[in-house]
């Protein structure tokens, strides 16, 4: 029997050098460094396209007059080059486009258009979730996916157009693949950067695709008509025929598991749900599920093993697996690490087929340089670092520490002298304790990264790790011999079907095990930036350099962790309060920080449902460096306004939630789920009334409604009404106070306040405008508050004239949350001041007399 894919003899023993050394063999890596260089200074400064290019045509005519008088000096052009071109590349990339893009037919709006293009890949189709009782309208089935524009109707017909736009879809396409040349009707828009601080750029995030449109289809007759059948002419599109192929094969093999085995085996995340998938991205072990190069090579090796025993030689061997792993790797779209490790596995073959010695370094460069080639915006992706990163530690840094010393003549016949059973038994502890110690170390290194994308730290992937890549592995390759087989019929597949699923069924509850151990997995706040690239020089320096310096490194990134930890968990001094409005869409989530550090929120939901907590809540609040809140305030029993608390307790500690008398008495199965989500938290309650008072440091609360027993009406009429004090400056909250409980409010006089949250999310009955623009007269909100800035917390498209009808009568400036993003009011004793996230306005608010 023929040992696996071995690697060339140099690379197969013990290492005998500094691993740096290598690396100063390896031609590649200075450029690749270089074109890294050039990336880096496109994205975070902005290089010009002309001057990028410029810079590389200079630089390579320094290197070519230079290459004989001064080698050095022209090497240094040369990677000069490299860089220029590295930003050169990455700006026309993200910033090049056709005059006739699609993106320049966008308006500030979304607008109503007819476009025909050709599908790019193939669409992505969710099923429809699970019920949540936190949601107010239960999501259906979607499809989304790119479209590659080539004509837009206008008012005189059909004129040409050009670049890719993002297509949403209520419903499934089911019968439509990529190639396909298609007919889409809707609503163009242009992608939005970040409403709020640390929310995701969705924005910069299409672009990295070359996607500068959104286009939003509603379920409808003839809103998506395929013009003309073009798969068949694609190579994805006959790949993706496949994937549907093998996708429907395992849901009549594996009916209870087809979801994890087509994430597992065809790289197709969109079948499981989004608490199943976060579930592996919560404890860690994410890569077991999502294609990546371990997939590949588990794959590879196979293969290889099989061939070798079919009596395949080397070589050929080495091409059957290069081509094999290319076309699997094109069918599971291709990823950055499937792309590194296919690239790194074929030089590897090639040094097999060519009888010559491989530089490992050289290889990882190459990949590095193809990955830039392909796409230059990927290197800014998670999925693309870590890998990168994982095997950077694995080839130079675990092997180094876990390959034996030398033995001992003693030593030597110590281990002659033992048993067959001793010795089966000390080589499988002692495998067993290389994969628990690779874990860690792979772990340890990768935390820092994913800490700083996804604010999550997972102890528990230390221990999860190396069962579930056994499982996952197993899985893998009898889900691949189940999907060759199935042709043949259901009985010859029967065996591999049984063992798949047994191997996923045991995946998922080890992870949903792990995912329930206290302490498995830690919500925090990222590190900065600064600290995070200390943190991988010192490990690089760790794993390159050897002797004392390696110990210096090793002592240092002790020195530097312990700070990085020290620093997150001490709150930066401040002598100011500041209260933040976050932009939630129609909802509402108001953070209160006050001088001593304490937390309080305000409402935390949306009609969005609780997935706002993940992508603008937690961010946000993280961003500021926040893990604990000491209270959130429920305004009242409507889902828009509580039903991220859930997601809220999940990633951050809370000490206390306060709430209205009402709030626990409406029969709604969403109040149901958040009463039992605060009792398995065992998170204080508490019931404030009309009058009650409280203070958080120098910040003081009163609660203006509501009383103790009514008034009649809906949830809203008994909102909870809080006004701040900090120093001489007010800021009142409203809820969704209108109808009889705004009656009873404003029938209690106050002094006028700073700053107001619009009731109702701005709505008109709540806010009552009386008069014109030409004539404002006060609404009963406006003449009973007399604020100075007034922010409404609603969705795209509300309306807001009667606001600056209402409140502009008094003197008032009104923003509203999708124009203006968050709005942030510190409140200092010079003075207060008001800024919003999206605009960049600033303002001073002063109060009138």
């Amino acid at each position: 029997m023929s040992a696996p894919l071995p690697l060339p003899d140099d690379l197969s023993a013990k290492p005998r050098e500094a691993p740096w050394r290598e690396f100063a063999r390896a031609p590649l890596v200075p450029s690749a460094l270089a074109a890294s260089v050039g990336l880096v200074a496109d994205r975070y400064i902005g290089v010009p396209f002309e001057v990028g290019l410029v810079a590389a045509v200079a630089a390579l005519a320094s290197w070519f007059f230079l290459r004989t008088a001064s080698p050095q000096a022209a090497f240094g052009w040369l990677l000069v080059c490299a860089a220029a071109l590295g930003s050169a590349h990455h700006h026309s990339h993200r910033h090049s486009f056709a005059p006739d893009d699609i993106g320049n037919f966008t308006k500030d709006s979304p607008i109503a258009v007819r476009v025909r293009g050709k599908l790019a890949d193939e669409p992505d189709r969710f099923r429809p979730p699970k019920h949540d009782p936190l949601l107010i309208i239960q999501r259906e089935a979607s499809s989304s996916g790119e479209l590659d524009v080539f004509a837009v109707e206008g008012p005189d017909g059909w004129r040409p157009a050009s670049g890719r736009v993002r297509i949403s879809v209520q419903g499934k396409l089911d019968d439509l693949h990529c190639g396909d040349e298609v007919q889409v009707t809707g609503q163009l828009s242009r992608p939005e950067g970040p409403h709020n601080p640390g929310e995701r750029d969705y924005k910069s995030l299409l672009l990295d695709q070359r996607i500068t449109a959104n286009l939003r289809v509603k379920r409808s007759a003839d809103t998506v008509v395929r013009l003309e059948e073009g798969w068949r002419s694609s190579l994805f599109g006959w790949l993706a025929m496949f994937r549907g192929w093998g996708t429907r094969a395992l849901q009549r093999a594996l009916p209870d598991e087809a979801g994890l085995a087509t994430a597992l085996l065809l790289g197709d995340s969109t079948a499981l749900d989004r608490e199943e998938w976060d579930a592996y991205v919560r404890t860690g072990v994410i890569h077991v599920l999502a294609i990546s190069g371990q997939h590949l090579v588990i794959l590879g090796w196979f293969a290889w093993f099989v061939l070798r025993v079919c009596g395949v030689r080397r070589r050929n061997a080495a091409w059957a697996v290069a081509l094999f792993l290319f076309g699997y790797a094109l069918m599971t779209g291709a990823r950055p690490s499937a792309l590194r490790a296919v690239i790194m596995v074929w030089v590897v073959c090639g040094g097999i087929i060519l009888r010559r010695p491989v530089n490992l370094a050289n290889a990882f460069a190459l990949a590095w340089i193809i990955v830039i080639a392909v796409n230059p915006a990927d290197p800014f992706t998670l999925g693309c670092q870590l890998s990168f990163l994982a095997v950077f530690v694995l080839l130079w840094g675990v092997a180094r520490c876990l390959v034996p010393g030398e033995v001992t003549a003693v030593q030597q016949l110590i281990r002659e002298s033992r048993g067959v059973p001793e010795k089966i038994l000390r080589a499988a502890l002692s495998a067993v304790g290389q994969m628990f110690a690779v874990s860690a170390i792979i772990t340890i290194a990768n935390a820092p990264l994913v800490l700083a994308w996804q604010n999550v730290a997972s102890p528990i992937a230390v221990v999860l790790g190396p069962p579930l890549i056994l499982l996952t592995a197993l899985a893998l390759i009898t889900g691949f011999l189940l999907l060759i087989v199935s042709p043949l019929g259901p009985w010859i597949g029967w065996p591999f079907a049984r063992i798949t699923e047994w191997s996923l069924s045991a995946c998922e509850w080890i992870v949903h095990l792990g995912d329930r151990i206290p302490g498995g997995h830690l919500y925090s706040p990222a590190p900065p930036m600064w600290w995070l690239v200390g943190f991988y020089l010192l490990v690089a320096g760790l794993i390159l350099l050897d002797g004392k310096w390696a110990k210096r490194c090793f002592v240092s990134l002790g020195v530097w962790t312990f700070f990085g930890v020290a620093l997150s968990y001490q709150p930066p001094p401040s002598d100011e309060a500041r209260v933040t409005f976050l932009a939630v869409g129609h909802g509402g989530c108001v953070v209160i920080e006050t001088p001593d550090g304490r937390v309080l929120l305000y409402d935390t939901g949306t009609t969005a449902g609780p997935d706002a907590v993940r992508r603008v809540i937690a961010p946000y609040l993280w961003s500021r460096g926040i893990y604990h809140i000491d209270e959130v305030f429920l305004s009242h029993a409507d889902l828009d306004h509580f039903n991220g608390l859930p997601e809220l307790l999940r990633r951050f500690h809370v000490e206390q939630v306060t709430m209205t008398p009402t709030f626990s008495d409406k029969e709604s199965p969403g109040v149901e789920a958040v009463l039992a989500v605060l009792e398995k938290h065992g998170v204080r309650r508490r019931v404030v009334v009309f009058g009650d008072r409280f203070t958080a440091g120098d910040v003081s609360f009163e609660v203006l409604h509501p009383p103790s027993a009514g008034p009649l009406g809906n949830e809203n009429t008994r909102s909870m009404v809080l006004l701040m004090r900090h120093g001489r400056h007010t800021v009142l909250l409203t809820g969704d106070l209108e109808g009889e409980g705004q009656k009873v409010v404003v029938a209690r006089p106050i002094s006028a306040v700073d700053v107001m949250l619009a009731p109702h999310h701005g709505a008109k009955n709540a806010n009552n405008p009386r008069g014109t623009r030409e004539k404002p007269e006060p609404g009963v909100m406006a003449a009973w508050a007399k604020p100075k800035l007034v922010v409404s917390s609603q969705r795209v498209g509300t309306p807001t004239d009667h606001l600056h009808v209402s409140y502009g009568s008094v003197g008032a400036t009104v923003w509203d949350t999708p124009t203006a993003g968050s709005v942030t009011v510190r409140s200092h004793s010079s003075g207060l001041v008001a800024e919003t996230f999206r605009t960049g306005e600033q303002k001073v608010v002063i109060r009138g007399k």
